[in-house]
């Protein structure tokens, strides 16, 4: 055996001295056409051969039985390598086709629209204005993620949030599987557009942009996004209520693990994911959940209480809600949070974004697109109710915003902010409620009539500002104030509007319009139909110019006047009827 293995070795190193030639690659076959190949089995072999020899130095695949092993020694093992520390997806790149050369990640040949191959590796990395996290493809001014992105909400019936698609980068600091990107296109495509609910025509993007591109980057954001998502999915019937629970979860560890840092505790991205808690926490106390809840939950802490505590602390050591000034949709959430659960109750904001002296602050509040207002006549006959000075400042501002209102709706190219105008709207309802809660202060007592105005110019902002249900008009929210405002009204006489009969008008439509559906909606058609018939107003169009005159929003406001005319007029017919008897028998 020794003497095999010695004698082995001696050929082999015999013909490792021998120099070897230099294989020249053959680019073509010559036949000789006096001898067919077809005859020859030679010439078929030769043949047959030269042209596989071809195919295997051109493709990296054999029909030998070992094509397996040499293609693993074909294949780099940074290839490997490389490709599953960036885990980009298949479907983003093909290997590079030479087999003998190492490959890099800037190996991978990526799509024609994403990027010139030619020049990867002469242009310095460029960051992405959009998410200004990844880099750029030469050429290009977003990155992979962000175009994927905006692809997607370019067309939002579309599902293009597939596992990898979004993130082909795992940039995420969620892993993006297929329950996760579901949440992400609902949240997207569904839950979105509808954020700003004076945005009729989905304009604007800083949803997008400042919302969902804080959650980009911070772990409890994204998770409490993610849960709020699964919560509306959930409601429509189709998503799971475990992974509302998941969702929570882990946002509740991410935000206990960023208040140890006295920097990340009171960031906008933990104060924004303590908020989404929050509004879920709400949520879950409605009644479509009360067959998720068991006698044990009874002795669990109220966790919608322990989260609106967290968030009013973490709010008041950023410097208040007008010192979050570095994300605009966590300021405005917040407002509009805090401005509606004050309407609901007619308690004062949970976080108030008004002063000591009653302004707003001038950021939250952007310029009205027609400042010079020319009608003010609802100003002149406040001033005729004998109106004090601090509630006709607001009714001029109400007039302004009620123009900027009518300007946005009216016109597809507004160059109005709609985030600025719902803000706008909040900042209105905060001062007219401070009006109405201001009771200490000798001179803030007011008359009924003053009490009456304050609570249906409340009425008439939120009526403006909130999203309409074209299905339906009913509102619990204005059940409340309705009722404040029938109480204000029945403080008051015929004698007392004697001087201002078209503020009584506006006032009696104002409160009929929120109140239908409630149970004291015959006594508000009752008390306008009488005062309607009393001005000498028979028809639907004379109602509206004189509703004009003060202020109205047409685009929110008309149908709902319509069908209040209605039922005046029926009511008109059937007192009608139900007097003729009467009054003939008295006659006779």
């Amino acid at each position: 055996m020794e003497d095999q293995i010695d004698t082995a070795a001696k050929r082999s190193g015999k013909q490792k001295s021998k120099p070897q030639p230099v294989q020249i690659q053959q680019e073509f076959l010559f036949i000789d056409s006096s001898k067919p190949a077809q005859s020859s089995r030679q010439g078929r072999r030769t043949a047959r051969s030269f042209v596989m020899q071809r195919a295997r130095r051109e493709r990296p695949w054999s029909t030998s039985k070992h094509a397996g092993k040499q293609a693993s020694f074909r294949r780099s093992p940074d290839t490997v390598t490389d490709t599953a520390s960036v885990g980009t997806p298949d479907a983003y790149y093909t290997p590079f086709t030479q087999p003998t050369t190492p490959t890099t990640p800037g190996d991978l040949s990526f799509p024609s629209h994403f990027t010139d191959n030619s020049s990867l590796f002469q242009s310095k990395p460029i960051l992405c204005k959009e998410c200004h996290i990844l880099t750029c493809q030469p050429g290009q001014t977003l990155c992979m993620r962000c175009v994927s992105l905006s692809s997607n909400l370019s067309s939002p019936a579309s599902n293009t949030f597939s596992d990898g698609v979004l993130d082909p980068f795992r940039s995420f600091p969620v892993e993006v599987d297929a329950s996760v990107s579901e949440l992400l296109s609902h949240f997207l495509s569904v839950m979105s557009p509808g954020a700003i609910a004076v945005d009729i025509r989905h304009q604007s993007d800083l949803i997008r942009t400042d919302w969902f591109g804080t959650a980009l980057s911070n772990r409890g954001f994204m998770h409490s996004l993610l849960c709020a998502a699964a919560l509306h999915l959930y409601i429509v019937g189709k998503g799971s209520y475990f992974s509302i629970e998941y969702h929570k979860s882990q946002a509740v560890t991410a935000i206990n693990e960023a208040l140890s840092d006295a920097n990340l505790g009171i960031a906008d991205a933990n104060i924004g994911a303590v908020f989404n808690l929050l509004c879920v926490e709400e949520s879950l106390l409605l009644p479509f959940f009360q067959h998720r809840l068991y006698s044990s939950d009874e002795d669990q802490p109220n966790q919608r209480m322990i989260h609106l505590n967290g968030l009013k602390r973490m709010v008041e050591l950023r410097g208040g809600l007008g010192a979050i000034k570095t994300n605009r949709c966590l300021q405005a959430f917040i407002l509009w949070h805090s401005t509606a659960h004050a309407i609901a109750s007619f308690d004062p904001p949970y976080l108030s974004p008004l002063d000591d002296q009653g302004e707003g602050y001038n950021h939250l509040n952007a310029p009205a697109y027609q400042p010079a207002i020319s009608k003010l006549y609802l100003v002149n006959l406040c001033r005729k109710a004998n109106v004090k000075d601090s509630l006709v400042k607001i009714t001029e501002d109400l007039l302004s915003y009620a123009s900027d209102l009518n300007a946005w709706f009216n016109d597809s190219g507004c160059p109005l902010d709609p985030l600025e105008i719902q803000n706008h709207a909040s900042l209105l309802e905060c001062c007219l409620l401070r009006c109405l809660q201001s009771n200490g202060d000798t001179e803030a007592l007011q008359t009924p009539v003053e009490d009456s105005l304050c609570i249906a110019f409340l009425i008439f902002v939120v009526r403006a500002s909130e999203m309409v249900d074209q299905q339906s008009e009913r509102h619990h929210v204005h059940f409340t104030a309705s009722k404040r405002l029938q109480e204000a009204l029945n403080a008051t006489s015929f004698d007392d509007w004697s001087a201002c009969p078209d503020l009584l008008l506006w006032v009696l439509t104002i409160g009929s319009i929120v109140a239908q559906g409630a149970q004291e909606y015959d006594w508000w058609v009752f008390q306008t139909a009488t005062t309607t018939m009393q001005f000498g107003i028979d028809s639907l169009s004379s109602l509206l110019e004189r509703l004009h005159h003060c202020v109205w929003v047409g685009y929110k406001l008309d149908r709902a006047a319509e069908r209040l005319w209605d039922h005046i007029s029926h009511r008109r017919l059937d007192d009608y009827e139900s007097y003729l008897p009467i009054s003939s028998n008295t006659h006779s």
